[in-house]
């Protein structure tokens, strides 16, 4: 008898379930416009305060998510009617403010307290432009999660049609954006399992605590940068490239000992990566960038990093190039075959393509080509070296680009003879340019009258070129 009461018990239930879900997939479009109308009344708020934020996000609860809350919080037990539930859930739409620092969680939190100033016989706060849209304000923020952290979780209600309809407000920075998916795809999900596990618990709360950690390293970091405003873009950059030179190098040298169980020094690939995150930015011809872009691209590789410090890398494996690379030069052309080579023979190598590709987060073969492009405009980037090219182009003109070829195509097989990563750190370029320097100052400007002059002198100048590159790089 008491195998029966549990069948219709477990009948009724279902009967429940699928009354609510049937009635959540009738409302579906409705709710998604009401989220939609939702997510401009905050984005104008936010953008009226001037107050800076990533993003805003809406959503509608799920079947999966409805049906799973349902039966965790026995809701047939306390609403009859499934219908009436789906208009009383705290959750039904959700509205999440994303941010970068978790500071700025409570700065957002503190403009929407002044913007909501008036309040309704429920307790709950509205500006008199749109009393539509309230907020319960009365509760302590942020509040404290069964799991001990903090969250800014905000009750709401927007009318529509004379119903209120409840949503649900998260304010909510990078690192416990990021936070809160990974407890809800290894905790939540699976609570009851893992609810004894001391060890994993633990952990998680490491990781948390890591992700705070990060955030105050970043947003001192941010803060710094903003007080830069005033310095030259040249100073701005060094200063930044400093900062995430640091930053990064801590971030994968932490990474490296974790995995292979032993110290690497990568300074120096580090720097050499920096430097040409800098040079050469998406969409931009090979210039550095100016002060506002700086600051910019600063934040997308903060952001990067924060995401780079919580993945997986595996170092020391093959690099995939998901096509054949595509270069005009003769310096390009050149070294391609001996970097493709070197990146999955050497360790140093794989290392430092490695980080390059994991930092840059666009295709393997896109990064590859633009880090060419970056060493052929690097190796002739010295104001003495830029003298030499004015010079070349007030005597040959056209011709002056076929006599640059020359010379880099000379760089590339020394970096080849020489067959160490050091030519492409930033002492190794120095050399370089030093080389290629004066090597050009001894026929340029007198002896270099014409196109036919410099073919006659060319193996002449290129082969003291080579010896002097190899000499000073060996």
């Amino acid at each position: 008898m008491k195998s029966v009461a549990v069948l219709i018990m477990s009948l009724a239930e279902l009967k429940y379930i699928e009354k609510a879900l049937s009635t959540l997939t009738e409302q579906q479009t409705h709710l998604e416009m009401i989220a939609k109308l939702l997510e401009i009344e905050f984005t104008e708020i936010l953008e009226l305060k001037s107050i800076e934020y990533l993003n805003i996000v809406t959503r509608v609860k799920g079947e999966e998510s409805l049906k799973e809350k349902i039966l965790r919080r026995r809701y047939y037990k306390r609403y009859n009617d499934p219908k009436r539930l789906i208009y009383h859930l705290s959750d039904l739409i959700g509205v999440r403010i994303e941010c970068r620092f978790q500071q700025d969680e409570y700065e957002i939190y503190q403009v929407l307290k002044q913007y909501f100033s008036c309040q309704d016989e429920k307790g709950y706060h509205y500006n008199k432009t749109n009393p539509n849209v309230k907020l319960f304000l009365s509760d302590q923020q942020p509040q404290k999660q069964k799991n001990g952290f903090k969250i800014f979780r905000i009750d709401g209600i927007i009318t529509d049609t004379d119903t209120d309809l409840p949503f649900e407000l998260q304010i909510k920075s990078l690192v416990n954006t990021f936070w809160s998916e990974i407890e809800h795809k290894i905790m939540y999900k699976n609570y009851n399992f893992l609810l004894m596990d001391e060890l994993l618990t633990e952990m998680m709360h490491s990781i948390k605590n890591n992700l705070s950690l990060l955030d105050k390293q970043l947003l001192s970091i941010y803060q710094n940068v903003e007080q830069m405003n005033n310095k030259s873009d040249n100073l701005q950059r060094e200063a930044i490239e400093s900062v995430l030179t640091r930053l990064c190098n801590n971030v994968f040298s932490q990474k490296l000992k974790e995995q292979m169980g032993f110290n690497v020094n990568i300074k120096k690939d580090i720097k050499t990566i920096v430097k040409y995150t800098f040079l050469k930015p998406p969409n931009k011809t090979a210039s550095f960038m100016n002060k506002e872009e700086n600051i910019g691209y600063l934040l997308t590789v903060l952001e990067r990093i924060s995401v780079i410090a919580n993945t997986s890398i595996e170092f020391n494996v093959p690099i995939i190039l998901e096509r054949e690379p595509v270069c005009e030069s003769t310096f390009a052309k050149k070294l391609v075959p001996y970097f493709i080579h070197v990146m999955n023979k050497e360790f140093h190598w794989n290392l430092f393509f490695k980080i390059l590709m994991t930092i840059e987060h666009q295709d393997n073969v896109g990064d590859f080509e633009k880090f060419l492009g970056f060493l052929e405009h690097i190796y002739q980037s010295t104001p003495a070296f830029m003298q030499v090219r004015y010079l070349l182009y007030a005597q040959l003109g056209d011709k002056a680009e076929q006599v640059i070829g020359d010379l880099m195509e000379v760089v590339a097989n020394c970096i080849i003879k020489v067959d160490d990563i050091s030519c492409i750190y930033e002492e190794g370029v120095e050399q370089i340019n030093i080389c290629l320097t004066e090597a050009m100052l001894k026929v340029t400007p007198r002896q270099l009258t014409d196109y036919d002059h410099w073919l006659e002198q060319k193996d002449q100048v290129l082969s003291r070129l080579h010896q002097t590159i190899i000499s000073s790089l060996t």
